[in-house]
């Protein structure tokens, strides 16, 4: 799980410890101006999701760098359907899809995010 903070230029991205070593990443920091999409739907099943640099295992955890026909995709979830997915451009991801925190609204964080991007709403 992550914790996502909405600050002045952008979207912080908090991993835990444990998902910082299953990932084999640290926290990420994305800039608004980098955001083309912000998204809440469930993130579909898949075994195979590019070469990856992190764990992939099915039902359980998905967390790290998958690189995909698509661009470098991260991956840090558990359950496919409490994620925030950014989709991006000009950024070293093509997409960034979070499981976020227990206390935290996929959706009210995608409406919080539209509202600093200037997007209607979906």
């Amino acid at each position: 799980m992550a914790h996502v903070a909405l600050e002045d230029d952008g979207v912080h991205i908090s991993l835990s410890l444990a998902d910082k070593v299953l990932a084999f990443s640290g926290s990420l920091r994305v800039p608004y101006t980098h955001v083309l999409k912000v998204l809440t739907d469930p993130v579909p099943d898949a075994w195979f999701r590019g070469i990856r640099i992190g764990t992939n295992l099915p039902g359980v955890k998905v967390a790290g760098t998958f690189i995909t026909g698509e661009g470098n995709i991260f991956y840090d979830f558990h359950n496919p359907n409490k994620c925030l997915t950014l989709e991006l451009q000009h950024d070293r991801y093509a997409r960034i899809v979070v499981e976020v925190d227990s206390n935290q609204s996929p959706k009210q964080l995608q409406q919080e995010i539209r509202e600093r991007l200037g997007q209607p709403e979906a």
